[in-house]
């Protein structure tokens, strides 16, 4: 006999992220607080509603309009990325708070829930 165990569909990313993510406000918010997380000293926010962004080749060449953040924070690396990314739900910020730390700059990081959106 099979011991039952829990099991989830991958689906679940796509539900979680339109359910905590629920407008483009929201979405460019989460960047913004991803910037300030990683140290950053600014967040640089494009909204263009009318334009294609230059060299860059769409799947959807009849779309116009993009978003840009660009910000100076520190990097992520292969293993921040299968750990913060990969793993649903494992927060190294939720940890840092819990334990007291901050960021190399002393902040206290925005983000703890771990999904990755």
């Amino acid at each position: 006999m099979v011991n039952p165990h829990f099991d989830i569909s991958a689906a679940v990313v796509r539900q979680l992220g339109e359910e905590l993510v629920s407008d483009e406000v929201t979405a460019i918010v989460e960047l913004v607080k991803n910037a300030y997380d990683a140290d950053a000293t600014y967040a640089h926010v494009v909204v263009n509603t009318v334009d294609m962004p230059q060299g860059v080749e769409s799947k959807f060449p009849k779309a116009r309009g993009y978003v840009t953040i660009d910000d100076d924070g520190m990097g992520m690396n292969r293993a921040d990325i299968e750990r913060g990314w990969l793993m649903i739900s494992l927060s190294g910020k939720r940890v840092m708070k819990a334990a007291g730390h901050t960021t190399p700059k002393g902040r206290t990081p925005l983000g703890d829930k771990g999904l990755g959106r």
